[in-house]
């Protein structure tokens, strides 16, 4: 029996990586998240979780543990920490205090992320009246960061956890106050200095991804080692199909959407122009020859946007989430989703929705930006050439061969019992070649 501690910053990430639960009878995988600390936005959509997402007695909120790394790994004894970001505060604290205990740390994407190499560029409204109003409305993050931040770092000093001094403590500090997109992607001197050689293992989709963390993460990722396999929703995809052997497609043309809102959509007047959107996007699949639109929400979706989005446009919410729904569809439409990598290796038609009304991320990654989809301006009122190529283009809906596909759950649980990935044998000629870096 392992015991697996998997850390995050908001509930619903239990999310991603339940399918551990169920692969491993000898697995004990507890869930733990800090979402009770949070503030502002976050603080508010926490209120919604606990009602959309069931008690699960493996899911726990931090304050279970008085909020103290130290109790929570006495009670836990974990064999293994798993985090789904290296971008977060919540994670990189988790990650040294592991380091610290010499307990083994894994990271797995809970997605495709977007490696920009810069902020985006965006129209900020200028005035005092909008300076101020982006002041209030980033200051309850400034007071959850400030007090995370000064919190456990004293309390780690007291431990002997972290070794920085106040001067890189500090340096740190105020680059994720005032510099939060490079605190996160691409840390400066001080803060790789204070998070140095945090992670052991990370298991990337991407090959080519090693040599984006080492050139921006630096000294964080010193000595890690990289373990090429698949994304967690190849996992769900994997585990799915192995389940239902005789899933077969639907009878119906079925058109399925993945939602990606920007948490801005939640509020007017974008929550009705993206009502907008899917509404021509379910006039235009109907007008090509399909029977309906299912709306898949994010996780992180308030139930009531969702039901803003749906109810009066006769669409079917996907509330079981999974990869069912894309396996059955005929159709996958989405922005950049990283379930559209699912959609790809299903070799499903895809359409991309786009938008200059709204903050919209199109597709930014191999093997979506090269594969054949349909291009749906959403801005106008019929998208003629949009339709057409709905109508001729082809996808299909038959079973994949997921006999090559790379399982990083399957990885990850081989990997903590001391065993490699399933995908790779073992060289015992030296040491490991091919997809362990």
């Amino acid at each position: 029996m392992k015991t697996i501690l998997a850390f995050d910053c908001w509930l619903p990430g239990f999310t991603y990586v339940k399918d551990i639960v169920s692969r491993d009878p000898s697995i004990n995988l507890i869930f733990v998240h800090t979402s009770s600390m949070q503030t502002g936005a976050p603080a508010r959509e926490y209120q919604d979780f606990k009602v959309k997402y069931p008690a699960l007695d493996w899911v726990r909120d931090f304050s279970d543990f008085d909020y103290d790394f130290k109790t929570l790994f006495d009670r836990i004894k974990p064999d293994a920490l798993l985090v789904t970001s290296l971008h977060h505060i919540e994670d990189r604290t988790a990650l040294i205090y592991a380091k610290h205990r010499k307990v083994p740390s894994y990271f797995i994407p809970h997605g495709i992320f977007f490696l920009r190499d810069a902020p985006p560029v965006t129209d900020t409204p200028t005035g005092f009246v909008a300076k101020l109003r982006r002041l209030f409305f980033k200051l309850p993050r400034v007071a959850y960061y400030t007090n995370f931040f000064w919190r456990f770092h004293f309390a780690f000093r007291r431990e002997g956890v972290v070794s920085a001094d106040l001067r890189t403590a500090i340096a740190t500090y105020r680059a994720l106050i005032g510099n939060y997109f490079y605190w996160q992607w691409k840390p400066a001197a001080a803060t790789q200095d204070y998070y140095a050689r945090a992670i052991d293992t990370l298991i990337i989709y991407d090959a080519s991804l090693t040599d984006h963390y080492h050139k921006n993460y630096g000294r964080i990722v010193d000595g890690s080692r990289f373990v090429t396999s698949g994304t967690l929703d190849v996992a769900k995809l994997t585990s799915h199909l192995q389940s239902n052997p005789d899933l077969a497609p639907s009878s119906q043309r079925i058109a399925y959407f993945v939602s990606s809102p920007y948490t801005e959509y939640f509020e007017e007047p974008l929550a009705s122009i993206y009502k907008d959107m899917v509404q021509k996007l379910r006039d235009l699949v109907l007008a090509a020859g399909y029977d309906s639109l299912i709306y898949r929400p994010h996780p992180g979706e308030p139930d009531e946007f969702t039901q803003f989005m749906c109810a009066d446009l006769n669409i079917e919410i996907d509330t079981a989430g999974g990869v069912g729904g894309l396996i059955t569809s005929e159709l996958i439409c989405g922005t950049s989703s990283s379930l559209l990598y699912i959609a790809v290796i299903l070799q499903k038609k895809i359409l991309i929705l786009d938008s200059h009304r709204i903050p919209v991320d199109l597709p930014y990654y191999e093997p979506l930006l090269s594969y054949p989809a349909v291009q749906f301006n959403a801005d106008l009122d019929r998208d003629e050439k949009a339709l057409a190529d709905l109508r001729v283009q082809t996808g299909r809906t038959g079973k994949p061969d997921i006999s090559e596909l790379k399982d990083p759950v399957t990885d990850f649980i081989n990997l903590v019992y001391g065993r490699y990935p399933s995908h790779e044998p073992a060289d015992d000629g030296g040491p490991h070649q091919g997809n362990i870096r």
